[in-house]
């Protein structure tokens, strides 16, 4: 199995995606205010409505031509839907990140199974204990690594990471913290890139948006609202097609305006534990190359 990614947008190969079925078997940490807000109250997700909406999801990005992996079933794990943030590709370096919450720091187990059929060039890095660096914080993108610094990951998480990729440029953005009124989980729920050239992006999320952002995408800004319906949390196919909720009805226009094709997935059940499209998924090899890597 070939991993390779250096775009946010490539062409999407191959990928992990969230695995439900044991959804909240286990008594969840509550780790963001999004699940604050749902656990315990009548709307809460299900593992029904959760599974159906994800097998849903996964059956779009198949007839794709994209190949799906799940991670096995941990039984002392609460929740392994959101795989984007416990690993991070970029180039030929898979790296299983630390993350903030104890409940969530063995959740790489459930795919460690995929390490042995990597291709031998492949690394495998495990980021330091003493550190804190989650993948819903890191885009890789137009030879640049991005890099969210707030509820998630620290600057010592992002110092380490640019020691890792020398031939990348590193870009630090701070986020907005829940002191500020403001509640940026990751930067992909702030800022994202999508089609060729533009980028979704949320600029109160951000304590300033970098002159590189600005100067780098057509930039397609999203409300508070939006932002906290998780608007920016899409999964680009390609550069040419996006997955979005149907809800996002003024984001969706705003792309297919720039030519991007948005599949409109219904996925108002997997957002209630903080994460959306991308949160969901941990892309293992995007490439503008045609050949068969898997």
């Amino acid at each position: 199995m070939d991993v390779h990614v250096d775009s946010e947008t490539a062409p999407l190969r191959s990928v992990i995606v969230g695995y439900p079925d044991n959804f909240l078997d286990v008594e969840p940490e509550i780790i963001n205010e999004t699940q604050r807000k749902f656990y315990d109250g009548p709307d809460a997700p299900t593992k029904e409505a959760v599974t159906k909406q994800l097998n849903g999801f996964i059956s779009v990005i198949e007839a794709h031509g994209v190949t799906v992996h799940q991670p096995r079933p941990l039984p002392y794990i609460p929740d392994q839907m959101m795989t984007r943030d416990i690993g991070v590709v970029i180039g030929d370096t898979f790296v299983v990140t630390t993350m903030a919450a104890k409940s969530r720091r063995h959740e790489w187990r459930g795919y460690a199974h995929l390490f042995e059929h990597f291709s031998p060039h492949t690394k495998v890095l495990f980021g330091p204990e003493d550190l804190v660096i989650e993948g819903g914080d890191v885009i890789v993108d137009k030879g640049k690594v991005f890099v969210g610094i707030g509820q998630r990951t620290t600057l010592a998480g992002a110092a380490w990471l640019m020691q890792l990729v020398p031939e990348y440029e590193i870009v630090p953005i701070n986020l907005r913290a829940l002191t500020d009124g403001e509640d940026v989980l990751h930067l992909d729920c702030s800022f994202l890139p999508v089609g060729a050239n533009s980028a979704l992006i949320y600029p109160d999320g951000m304590r300033e948006v970098p002159a590189t952002v600005r100067e780098t995408y057509d930039l397609i800004e999203v409300t508070r609202e939006e932002q906290q319906r998780l608007g920016t949390n899409v999964l680009s196919l390609d550069p040419q097609t996006v997955v979005s909720q149907p809800t996002s009805r003024r984001i969706n226009d705003e792309m297919r305006a720039r030519g991007i094709t948005v599949i409109e997935v219904p996925y108002s059940e997997p957002p209630k534990t903080g994460g959306s499209f991308r949160c969901c998924t941990l892309p293992l090899h995007r490439s503008f190359s045609s050949a068969v890597l898997i």
